[in-house]
């Protein structure tokens, strides 16, 4: 284990502990009832300055300080120079960051992924010592290459590889390796479509910056280590290292290739995010390593220095590139036709190691025997030296034709001898000859065949080939022993070597070896023994549902017999059968009759009853609460049975009566006495809103006169609450001649330079009336908004609004001639409309109301899912955020609650924040009076359940529900249900628990509605779903009674026949509506001169012109009105020779033309072909015209993220507010940087107050509360004393009114200055705030989130405190708080609506659906007419990739895994009713969506289901019927960590625990603490499996607290046959995993997880939570499972359990 030492252990023990005190501080400021929370004081906010201001300190100064301590260690010392100085200290400053990468999934969900780029020696070097891989052998070196390339491709990564020139150089001791790179980036080049890129020196050089400028990669994949000997083993290292430094200091993230995995959908690989300090430090030290670059460069061996021996290596070296020149020039004569690049190589590459060997020797010299000539001593030389290298070059030349043709099924050869000095010598040389001449290809111009680039060399066959000719060269000697084909080029290529090496008597082809040399060493021989097979088949098992899914499987596969089996391990274990909940000893759901009982039993108690009514009256006062917030007070429904709404009575109530009969009926004396009274209604209505206008008029048009905006929002307030048309037109026309008059009087005072917000006004009335009240428009109303119309210049909507009036109206008005406008507004009409009133125009909306909805008129779209749910039918809805898509759902549930006390309705959420907001809008909206222990609301999450089985509503989460469904003795709890709705339904998608999504839509028979706002392939979806539903019509067509029934046989006969008549459709609808109510407007943020500018950016500009070729432009990529307009104007400038240019003009497009009205959908059609044509242009050939278009609507924002570092929150947010864009939500995915924004804002305001105050007012406030105190004890005493005299009554008058005067001074001096809160007090009341605020008063750090609230601040993220988190969701609802910083958990269905969405940050986890889900977040409906979203630091090319991409597509996961089919089986084989088990058994392992219309991928969920069959029965968690034994439910209930939970079994089997598990004393139920740390050690290694980088284990890091790193238990794997509890990288390095789980025991403070274990905050509050749960689940299973409650192991689990847990929930607290 890596370990700090004692020392530093204390240390952070003291650090943790400090830090818990100031947490309890923070607490202490709360007062404990709300009464007293009065005000804040200055005090207080000073220490909320001061804590925030300790905490920023804390989280900040420690990396600062680490930093600057390896700059001190690495800058002593006299005996390295500085460069390595620089790289010992860029390298342990890299390992810092390392242990705070975070494994993730690279390849997000965009339509071009992330554009990123590989460092091509990076990959190189990842592949080239794959531990599998033989050196020589290249074609498995570019299959493991082209196969990881391959699957980036078809995962849609984009992409580029670069080569760097400088990088060249780490290869230069192996010949071997610079001709495999050489090889690489041709075969790259010519072979695929990769891009390769290699015009770069080094990333210094100023056309890398530019790129980077240019393209700006999301990320760099690097080698964190260059895996070769010698000087590359640091200096090499330096290279990458240096280029890993500079992306990251020039805003490029790292992703490491080391440790990388995938799956099907996805890569994963570390991911090291750019960050403030590291660009900071390379702004430092920028030139120093450039320097280090050089210097490396320069201190890189010669390439030379392996090949030849001799001193005069550079004459050498001239020779050979002369050489080369020459034999490829005699080739080319030789040739001229071309060949292939093997045979090119093999032939040039021979003939020059011939003669550079020959050379050598020369030079070399020979010892010159006793009357030697030397003549005669060149002639033994080559003899003796040049035909044993001749020898090798035939051996290569055969080996080169074997290559060509031998299929690779016989290249596949044992493991061989290696080379003698000798042949190694020459190889190496031939291999340098091979690499310059590859060099030397890249520039040829010659016709050559390069597809065998990577099946160069293959060194085994090689190697063989010299054993076969020295050992049988009998078989070599002649050309028909090789074969015709094999002898035949073999001979051709030798012939050539011999023919461009004339000069040199290098023999024939034949025989293959001249000599008697040998060439490989000998090798020892090796043990023969062979150890006996055992016998192979299956374990037969006895299972009908075994044999339905894959009896077609067994009949082909082979069984054990008696005789093997009595070999096997034979498990007779105690059957199991689940009754209990998993976290607790509790029954998972108590029967009815047994609530009841435990009911009448409190009731007797009147302490216990109490209590119990209390905690339930808390509960709902709460919710209803909450509710509030939501909207939701008002629409309270009184639910009774047996007024049932029933399909055919909804069909009734909406649908128009059929017939043709042109009669009349006749009325009844009731129905006319009911048609007088609403007439008298009505004009008593219209009398009450004539008195009312009349009373209000005069107000109104003083406002009007004195500002036109607040007159508008006084008339707005009237219109909304007045009843009568007639009424509403006399107001509307009111304000149109005040708008005129107000525009009138601009016109005449500002000239020319006009503000057209007036005319907008003026507009908008007349669009008004138009549109709203075109029964009650009189001649007169007509006349005076023609006159409007042709005074503000659109003489053609005068002439539009003129026909619509009468003929002789007309001739009795004696309407005058047209005169030119008096104040035109300067452009068409439709143009202004377009340009000025995009937000205010009209949507299609129905106007007929629906029965079934009470508070606003539904669409069609809407229609269609309420007649769904009416007809009992399935729905996939897919549908924008806050387009009303949840409504069908409530509509269901109030159905279900209409029909009876028995069906449920359950309600899947993906998020426990999601779940507690439905719970309260359920309280909120229904009520119902249930028989006694029922209620209409419940909760189940794994943290926390309430009321689940005596519901009617179960609101949940997948996994919990996928517990229900598959729990065998709920089934007739199943059986009830009768909607299944899933929210957020796209969550099929997602890395974590998507199949537990499609094992619910396989697993339900009752029909559901699955509602999502981004899905871009909803008819797969459905298409699946509805293969779902036609097996579930299957089996309820073959049962004699549907399963969805057999509950009603239980109540009485007349619910038996209804439930009969309503049984459920099995068609399932596809609902999609498209159409967002609020336009979305995107902003870049730019930051100059200390100010911030938002800069208009248009959809279109993140576009390319090759984007639109391959993918077309987006369907959603939404434009508003004025982004079409000037999408047409770019068009119309950069082609003014466009031949639809007129047709396209706003005032001639065949929807605007003369309209006085445009609309949404006259503009959506107006988009729709303007994009059309504009794709158009590119295949009209106008590609030119279409980039300029594109170019010129990219905004100019070259600063918007050059000065990230200088972030200024306050100031941005006060920009905002000053623009009016407030309330607005902040997004970032780091928890500090959501924590340090609003700590900012905080300070601010806090400091900005101080510089507002009177320097008296403390002192002040501080006599106030003296004088306050002493009244409130004298008023006291009076309020106790019955008789009082005379004076004694007129003393207490006295102190009253001296303490409600001071009171108001006191409450003055508390309120904040102006300015210095973004709160809106209007918006609640002190009670409502003191209610919600002393809810919250027991959290941590209460006082000082209590203090950001009461500013109008606040902040949301997972590790938040769950009622801090509410009251910020209640107060951003109420419009209290008008900044909320928050991390990604307000992005999934949470109604938190704002005007403004700002992104503070990028982020990998930034993908296309979290960009949709946040963005709509702005824009609220019937509040905003236009939603606003901000980048801030996130760089363009994100924005655009973010902005053009689609949502993603659904794809199937893997259904399967072993703990899943043993969940399966103990479904089938314990259930009451087992065929409707086995019913759903079959469709969860038949209904993949991976496997949806794909036979091939059935089959291998068949084949798993066998293993896993097979598996369990091995392990005896299965008996050889399928009856689940032994300890299968512990393994189920820690599934989530499969396979840890069978490893942890076999653990507990072995006896493991028993030996560790030993208490303090003889029969004592206590456990030491070291015991505990191992067992939490233990259970860490199995269930806190958190990998790191594997260049962290290799340093042997020490840090602060007391083991980041620890080894695994040496546990044989031979015991493990499924985990493995070492995990290596390709490389064969080691990856350690982090203790995360042993430290947080230790210290129990997540801070220190974030700053020593390199997790973010919320990340480990959700580690911490999931392992506090397996070790209750492990707990909770051992006492149901051992009947022997002493047993050490048991006590040892439970001891744990509390002191985990205890350690937890402090830090929930």
């Amino acid at each position: 284990m890596h370990s700090g030492g004692k020392a530093r252990q204390h240390q952070g023990q003291e650090e943790a502990r400090g830090y818990s005190d100031m947490e309890a501080n923070l607490s202490l400021s709360e007062e404990d009832s709300p009464d007293e929370d009065e005000a804040e004081d200055l005090d207080e906010d000073a220490a909320v300055e001061n804590t925030w201001n300790d905490l920023k300190q804390l989280s900040d100064t420690r990396e600062e300080e680490r930093l600057d301590k390896l700059l001190l260690k690495a800058s002593t010392g006299s005996e390295v120079s500085k460069p390595q100085k620089t790289l010992h200290y860029l390298s342990q400053l890299l390992l810092i960051s390392f242990t705070k990468s975070q494994k993730v999934s690279l390849l997000r969900d965009f339509v071009e992924s992330e554009f990123f780029v590989i460092d091509g020696d990076s990959l190189m070097m990842t592949y080239i010592h794959e531990t599998t891989l033989v050196p020589g052998q290249n074609l498995h070196f570019f299959y493991l290459v082209e196969n990881f390339l391959f699957d980036l491709t078809e995962k849609k990564a984009k992409f580029v590889i670069t080569f760097f020139k400088d990088a060249e150089s780490i290869w230069n001791q192996s010949p071997l390796y610079l001709s495999v790179r050489t090889a690489l980036i041709l075969h790259l080049q010519h072979n695929t479509k990769v891009p390769v890129l290699t015009n770069f020196s080094n990333c210094f050089d100023p056309k890398w910056k530019q790129f980077l400028n240019e393209n700006h990669p999301y990320f760099v994949m690097i080698s964190d280590k260059a895996f070769t000997s010698s000087w590359s083993g640091k200096c090499a290292s330096g290279m990458f290292q240096i280029f890993m430094f500079h992306a990251l200091g020039n805003k490029i993230n790292v992703v490491l290739s080391s440790g990388m995995s995938w799956d099907v959908l996805r890569v994963y690989a570390y991911h090291v995010c750019s960050k403030s300090t590291m660009r900071s430090k390379f702004k430092t030290y920028e030139v120093d390593l450039k320097v280090t670059h050089e210097w490396l460069v320069q201190v890189a061996p010669s390439i030379y220095d392996q090949v030849f021996c001799t001193p005069n290596k550079e004459k050498l070296a001239k020779q050979m590139q002369k050489e080369i020149q020459h034999s490829f020039s005699k080739l080319k004569d030789l040739w001229p036709q071309g060949s292939d690049i093997s045979r090119i190589l093999c032939v040039v590459s021979c003939s020059v190691a011939l003669k550079m060997y020959a050379h050598e020797l020369m030079m070399f010299g020979l010892p010159t025997k006793s009357g030697e000539t030397a003549e005669t001593q060149k002639e033994r030389c080559s003899e003796l030296a040049i035909q044993s290298a001749a020898d090798i070059c035939r051996m290569y030349c055969l080996h080169v034709a074997l290559l060509r043709n031998l299929p690779l099924s016989d290249r596949a050869l044992k493991k061989d001898a290696p080379w003698t000095d000798f042949a190694h010598r020459f190889l190496l040389l031939r291999r340098t000859a091979e690499y310059f001449i590859l060099k030397k290809l890249l520039g040829a111009g010659w016709k050559i065949d390069m597809t065998y680039l990577s099946d160069l060399n293959d060194g085994r066959l090689l190697r063989t080939v010299a054993k076969l000719c020295s050992e049988k060269s009998r078989c070599t000697d002649t050309e028909d022993q090789l074969g015709s084909k094999i002898g035949g080029e073999y001979k051709h290529i030798w012939e050539t070597v011999a023919k461009t090496s004339p000069e040199l008597n290098v023999g024939h082809a034949f025989p293959v070896t001249c000599t008697s040399m040998i060439f490989l060493k000998p090798t020892e021989p090796k043990d023969a023994s062979r150890q006996k097979i055992p016998a192979s088949g299956l374990i037969p098992m006895k299972s009908t549902l075994v044999e339905e899914f894959i009896g077609d499987l067994l009949e082909q596969l082979p069984q054990l017999n008696s005789e093997d089996l009595e070999h096997e391990p034979q498990y007779k274990l105690k059957e199991f059968d689940e009754v209990l909940h998993w976290h607790s000893r509790k029954h998972i759901v108590s029967t009815l009759k047994g609530h009841h009982e435990n009911m009448k039993e409190a009731m007797r108690d009147p302490k216990k009853w109490g209590k119990l009514l209390r905690n339930e009256q808390k509960l709902v006062a709460h919710e209803r609460l909450y509710a509030e917030s939501l909207d939701e007070n008002a629409a309270v429904t009184i639910v009774t049975s047996p007024s049932v709404v029933t399909k055919d009575s909804a069909k009734q109530q909406h649908q128009p009566r059929k017939g043709n009969s042109s009669k009349p009926a006749k009325k009844k004396s009731s129905e006319l006495i009911i048609e007088a009274q609403e007439k008298k209604k009505k004009e008593e209505e219209e009398r009450k809103a004539q008195e009312r206008w009349s009373s209000l008029q005069d107000s109104i048009q003083k406002e009007l006169s004195n500002d036109i905006d607040k007159g508008i929002k006084s008339l707005e307030k009237f219109l909304q609450n007045c009843t009568s048309d007639n009424v509403k037109v006399t107001a509307e026309m009111e304000a149109s001649k005040y708008c005129y008059k107000a525009w009138v009087e601009h016109c005449r005072s500002k000239g020319t330079s006009r503000d057209v917000k007036i005319a907008v006004l003026l507009m908008r009335r007349i669009h008004s009336i138009l549109n709203r009240h075109e029964v009650q428009l009189s001649p007169t109303v007509l006349n005076e908004l023609a006159r409007y119309l042709k005074n503000l210049g659109f003489l053609n909507l005068r002439e539009t609004v003129l026909e619509m009036i009468d003929t002789e109206q007309k001739r009795e008005m004696k309407i005058k001639s047209m005169k030119d406008p008096k104040f035109p507004v300067g452009v068409g009409a439709a143009r202004f409309q377009l340009q000025h009133m995009g937000p205010y125009l009209f949507r299609e909306e129905r106007k007929d109301p629906d029965p079934r909805v009470r508070h606003f008129i539904p669409d069609s779209w809407q229609r269609e899912l309420l007649d769904a749910v009416d007809n009992n039918e399935s729905a996939v809805i897919v549908a924008p955020t806050s387009s009303g898509k949840t409504y069908a759902s409530y509509y269901c549930m109030e159905k279900v609650l209409r029909g009876s006390n028995t069906g449920i309705v359950v309600y899947v959420s993906p998020t426990k924040a999601l779940v507690n907001q439905v719970v309260a809008t359920v309280y909120g909206r229904f009520t119902k009076s249930l028989p006694n222990g029922m209620v209409v609301c419940g909760c189940f999450t794994r943290d926390y359940h309430h009321h689940i089985h005596d519901c009617q509503i179960l609101v949940t989460v997948p996994q919990c529900l996928e517990i229900l469904l598959l729990s065998p003795h709920l089934q007739d709890w199943v059986n009830r249900i009768q909607y299944v709705i899933f929210d957020e339904v796209h969550c099929l998608g997602g890395e974590i628990g998507a199949e537990v999504w499609e094992h619910l839509l396989a697993l339900i028979r009752c029909p559901f509605l699955a509602l999502s706002a981004t899905i871009s392939n909803p008819e797969d979806l459905t298409q699946w779903l509805q293969s779902v539903k036609m097996y579930w019509q299957r089996v309820e067509n073959s049962s004699d009674i549907p399963a969805s029934t057999k509950v009603h046989q239980k109540s009485k006969k007349s619910q038996k026949t209804e439930a009969y008549e309503s049984r459920q459709s099995f068609k399932v609808r596809l609902v999609t509506y498209e159409e967002r109510y609020n336009d979305l407007e995107k902003f870049l943020c730019d930051f100059e001169n200390n100010k911030y500018k938002l800069i208009p950016y248009h959809p279109c500009a993140a576009l390319t012109v090759k984007h639109i070729q391959d993918y077309g432009i987006p369907s959603d990529l939404a434009l508003t009105p004025s982004e079409c307009l000037r999408l047409y104007d770019a068009m119309v400038f950069v082609f003014p020779k466009w031949p639809r240019a007129q047709e396209f003009e706003p005032e001639e497009y065949k929807s605007f033309k003369n309209k006085v009205i445009i609309r949404k959908s006259d503009v959506r059609e107006y988009e729709a072909d303007l994009k059309k044509e504009f794709a158009g242009w590119l295949e009209a050939g106008w590609k030119d015209k279409a980039e300029g278009v594109l170019l010129l609507l990219n905004p100019e924002a070259e600063r918007t993220f050059q000065d990230s570092e200088k972030r200024n929150f306050p100031l941005l947010v006060e920009t905002l507010q000053k623009m009016d864009l407030l309330p607005a939500l902040f997004f970032a995915f780091d928890i500090d940087l959501v924590e340090r924004f609003a700590g900012e804002l905080l300070v601010h305001l806090l400091e900005k107050a101080k510089s507002k105050r009177k320097p008296n007012d403390m002192k002040e406030k501080q006599k106030l509360e003296n004088k306050l105190r002493k009244l409130s004890k004298h008023l006291e005493k009076e309020d106790t004393s019955t008789d009082l005299t005379r004076k004694q009554s007129e003393q207490l008058v006295l102190y009253r009114t001296e303490y409600n005067t001071l009171e108001q001074k006191y409450r003055k001096l508390c309120e904040l200055p102006p300015g210095c809160t973004f709160a809106e007090i209007s918006t609640t009341d002190e009670q409502f705030r003191n209610k919600i605020f002393f809810r919250m008063r027991k959290a941590n750090f209460s006082g000082h989130f209590r203090a950001m609230l009461m500013r109008g601040i606040g902040c949301h993220h997972g590790s938040l405190n769950n009622r801090i988190k509410q009251t910020v969701e209640m107060l951003f609802r109420r419009g209290y708080i008008k900044v909320v910083s928050s991390t990604s958990t307000l992005a999934l269905g949470i109604n938190m609506p704002c005007k403004t969405t700002v992104f503070l940050q990028d982020s990998v986890h930034l993908d296309s659906l979290s960009y949709r889900q946040m963005s709509g977040r702005a824009g609220r409906r019937g509040m905003d007419n236009l939603g606003k979203v901000i980048f801030l630091n996130v760089p363009l090319p994100k924005v655009q990739r973010l902005i053009k991409a689609n949502v993603p597509q659904l794809k199937g996961q893997f259904p399967l895994s072993i703990t899943f089919v043993l969940r399966l089986m103990l479904l089938a084989a314990r259930a009451d009713d087992k065929i409707d088990a086995q019913a759903k058994v079959l469709s969860a392992l038949q209904h993949s969506m991976m496997t949806f219309n794909q036979p091939k991928k059935q089959n291998i969920v068949k084949f798993y289901f066998l293993f896993s069959l097979q598996f369990l029965l091995r392990e005896g968690h299965l008996d050889q019927e399928c009856q689940p034994q032994g300890f299968a439910g512990l393994v189920m209930h820690i599934h989530y960590h499969e396979p840890a939970n069978f490893v942890f079994i076999h653990f507990l089997v072995e006896g493991l625990l028993h030996k560790i598990c030993r208490p303090l004393k003889r029969n004592s139920k206590l456990f030491s603490e070291d015991v505990m740390e191992t067992l939490v050690l233990i259970l860490a290694n199995l269930f806190g499996r958190r990998y790191l980088p594997p260049c962290l284990e290799e340093e042997n890091l020490t840090f602060d607290q007391s083991k980041i790193i620890f080894r695994t238990l040496g546990i044989h794997t031979n015991n493990i046959p499924v985990l493995q509890l070492k995990c290596f990288d390709r490389q064969g390095r080691r990856m350690p995993l982090n203790a995360y789980a042993l430290d947080f025991y230790k210290h129990g403070c997540l801070d220190a997880l974030h700053t020593d274990n390199g997790l973010n905050r919320g990340e480990a509050f959700n580690l911490i939570k999931d392992f506090t749960l397996v070790i209750a689940s492990i707990s909770t299973s051992l006492e149901d499972l051992c009947d022997n409650e002493d047993d050490p192991v048991i006590l040892a689990f439970q001891q744990l359990h509390r002191n985990y847990k205890s350690k937890f929930e402090n830090v929930w607290s």
